[in-house]
């Protein structure tokens, strides 16, 4: 799915960045992908998923491996 329609950037671009640089706003990630948001109506949805991915990230840190 598409999160940012300006920039052609994916729910996975954003999620594989987030995990990349865990510490940065919607914006410093737009920009670590080579982008910056236009029209701006994606940057909600765009730190959603970035929460969302460390969430992720720290859930998978603390998985119990059998």
């Amino acid at each position: 799915m598409y999160v940012c329609v300006c920039n052609a950037l994916r729910e996975s671009d954003i999620r594989e960045a987030a995990r990349q640089y865990p510490a940065a706003s919607p914006e410093e990630l737009y920009e670590e992908l080579g982008a910056m948001p236009d029209c701006g109506t994606c940057l909600v949805f765009a730190k959603h998923v970035m929460d969302d991915e460390q969430v992720r990230a720290e859930q998978d840190r603390h998985a119990v491996v059998p």
